[in-house]
């Protein structure tokens, strides 16, 4: 049968229905064999047929019929769609869809509900699980007793022809020498004789049974029918009890074999244990066959000396006795057989389930049920709230970069005098190029706040550094002195970040000379001052890469160079390595009159800001300042630094060069509407 692929039925009137179907690939299911026979390819079917007709194809085969019990009226619009799985696919599709529960605490009552479209069909899967459940609990019991029917049916079917032998002969020799019956002598021999048979029988059964028991913990798959030693009549109790348990550890291993919801360890554990019983049993089975072997000799023993007393006897009744003695053997074997097996077989009788049906499922009790969809958005809305407010209160207190003013504010109380906002262009000349865009009115106001830490100073030399790499320490440091030199201060930018320079870059000029070549007296000062594009403004580059660069910042002649810029200079801008991370903004702060720490948003940690202000206060440098660097756009309306200005309220004297093209749309278009009115 063709499994996994939808068949589509239409209706076409009462009697007839087209069928389609379509796949390029398809697996072929035996239901006998419970597998998937072989594979098939470029299947199609669009056929119309009647109802009661079989449907036979290389690939599937059946019929469909309509219900009779169904009160739905013909529609042509009517279609329907079904599919064939496989016993394994429905088998797991009904076990997920069974819920069972404990109908109260106090006693053992177990209720089964399954939920479906079709309200038959899962009443009649309900019963017979039940049903089921119920017989294969009664067979595990009666497998015990069925297992001693087996065996004695087999040990039965052996001594039979022995029996009938003895007689036979026993028959013929009385015929043949016209005797009956033993005389006293020779009756009473055979008594005892007799009794001594009776007591081999057991143990010859008792042998035969252990035999049969240690062939079958050797073998692999030895359990499933093994038979208990009390139903042979076998007392002993430390033997009945491994085997019980046994028999036991065996049931819950084939249980949890069914069920895929057990982890593997569990099964490991129980085949552990099941090893051991096994190994204990062959040690208690190899005493109990001694100790049978023992008595049977003794009894056999006993025999011989009651065989030579008959030989006193006169030869007839020797032979008689000979006769009659293997047929009471034969005899008491089979009669001590065919009782154990009318008691395995009344203990069968009297076995009954431990389970029962108090109720069984019908379907006028069944109840509709619906999906609560209120309730279900109801959760929905919850969970679509509280997650993202988890999400993001874990986020807020795992983030350790600095994100607000308030963070900054919880760490140290020195003074912010400037925000910078984030500008994502690649250009670093922001407030040379864009005058009037927003960020270049940020820097205009960083300029104001300085003054007020510079007032009084006729040369303003201040330190630009940060905590650590990337946090635009050069970039405000370039369009600081921008500021400064737009306000006609004859302005001079310090490149002392001897490690990793970048102002060279941001004006297009060469580094084979600079600071470096002058603190090792290779150049002299005037040849590392070199001008720039932007009026007012020179550049001292850094140079090549000292391998030295805290002894150069160190010696006399960074206090000369300072001593000449001073006397030559309105304003003097030093690009400082992060003092987080190198001393040597430490050595250049004795030079500066104002030490401005940048800080970027969503960049600087708060562990590392912390670490440089407390470093700053331990070496005693004063007139230090912070700058809060690259605010995103999104987050500065209504944002205000506490000193007068606030930004993002987009004065119309700024052109912002990063306003997003369908805002220009939107302004044009206003201004348009605006000036119509006007004219009107």
């Amino acid at each position: 049968q063709a499994i996994n692929i939808a068949f589509k039925l239409e209706l076409i009137d009462n009697n007839k229905f087209k069928l389609q179907s379509f796949a390029d690939k398809l697996s072929l299911y035996s239901y006998q064999t419970d597998k998937v026979i072989s594979q098939s390819f470029n299947f199609d079917i669009d056929q119309v047929y009647e109802f009661g007709t079989a449907v036979k194809m290389k690939e599937c085969s059946f019929i469909i019929i309509p219900n009779p019990n169904s009160k739905a009226s013909f529609s042509p619009d009517l279609s329907y769609q079904f599919n064939f799985n496989s016993l394994s696919q429905q088998t797991l599709a009904y076990k997920t869809m069974v819920e069972i529960d404990l109908l109260r605490k106090d006693v053992d009552v177990l209720n089964l509900s399954l939920k479906g479209n079709n309200i038959n069909k899962i009443t009649d899967f309900l019963n017979m699980l039940s049903s089921v459940y119920i017989d294969e609990n009664l067979e595990k019991k009666n497998s015990m007793a069925n297992n001693t029917i087996t065996f004695i049916d087999n040990q039965l079917s052996k001594i039979t022809d022995s029996l009938s032998y003895a007689e036979n002969r026993l028959q013929d020799y009385r015929s043949t020498n016209k005797i009956m019956n033993l005389d006293f002598q020779s009756q009473q021999l055979f008594e005892k004789l007799s009794d001594l048979q009776i007591k081999k029988a057991t143990f010859v059964s008792n042998k035969e049974y252990y035999k049969y028991l240690v062939n079958s913990i050797n073998r692999l798959n030895g359990l499933d029918d093994l038979m208990v030693p009390a139903t042979m009549g076998i007392t002993d109790v430390s033997l009945n009890k491994l085997v019980m348990e046994l028999v036991d550890l065996n049931t819950t291993k084939l249980a949890i074999d069914g069920n895929s919801t057990e982890k593997s360890f569990v099964i490991k554990n129980i085949n552990s244990k099941i090893s051991n019983i096994k190994k204990l049993i062959l040690v208690n089975l190899q005493n109990i066959i001694e100790a049978n072997n023992i008595y049977l000799l003794d009894i056999e023993n006993k025999i011989i000396a009651l065989n030579k007393e008959l030989i006193q006897l006169p030869k007839k009744q020797q032979k008689l006795f000979g006769f009659e003695r293997q047929f009471q053997l034969n005899d008491a074997i089979y009669t001590f057989l065919l009782q154990k097996r009318a008691e395995a077989q009344i203990a069968k009788a009297s076995n009954l389930p431990d389970s029962e049906v108090i109720d069984e499922a019908r379907t006028d009790v069944a109840v509709k049920t619906s999906a609560k969809l209120n309730q279900i958005y109801l959760i929905a809305l919850l969970i679509g709230l509280i997650i993202p407010a988890v999400l993001i209160y874990i986020d807020y207190v795992l983030r350790d970069q600095i994100q607000s003013r308030k963070d900054i504010e919880k760490i140290t109380k020195t003074p912010i005098i400037g925000g910078i906002i984030q500008y994502k262009k690649p250009i670093t000349k922001v407030f040379a190029e864009f005058p009037k865009s927003t960020v270049a009115e940020s820097f205009r106001s960083f300029y104001t706040n300085l003054q007020y830490f510079t007032k009084g100073k006729k040369t303003q030399v201040i330190l630009v550094t940060s905590s650590m790499p990337q946090e635009g320490k050069t970039f405000n440091a370039i369009n600081l002195a921008s500021v400064f030199a737009s306000f006609n201060k004859k302005t001079c930018l310090l490149s002392f970040d001897l490690r990793l320079a970048k102002v060279h870059y941001a004006f297009d000029i060469k580094n084979d000379i600079g600071l470096s070549t002058y603190l090792i007296n290779h150049s002299p000062i005037q040849d590392i001052i070199l001008p720039t594009d932007i009026n007012m403004l020179d550049v001292i580059p850094a140079g090549p890469v000292p391998p030295n660069p805290v002894e150069l910042i160190a010696s006399d002649k960074t206090e000369e160079l300072f001593q000449y810029l001073r006397s030559n200079y309105d304003c003097i801008i030093i690009d400082s390595p992060p003092v987080g991370v190198v001393a040597d903004g430490l050595l250049l702060a004795k030079y500066s009159d104002v030490n401005v720490i940048v800080t970027r948003q969503s960049h600087t940690k708060k562990k590392a800001l912390d670490m440089v202000m407390k470093e700053l206060h331990a070496n005693d440098i004063g007139n230090t300042a912070l700058v809060f660097n690259g605010i995103k756009q999104s987050r500065i309306h209504g944002y205000g630094y506490g000193y007068g200005y606030g930004y993002g309220y987009g004065y119309g004297y700024h052109k912002d060069e990063s306003s997003p093209w369908w805002k220009k749309i939107l302004k044009w278009k206003k201004k348009q509407d605006l000036n119509k009115n006007m004219k009107g």
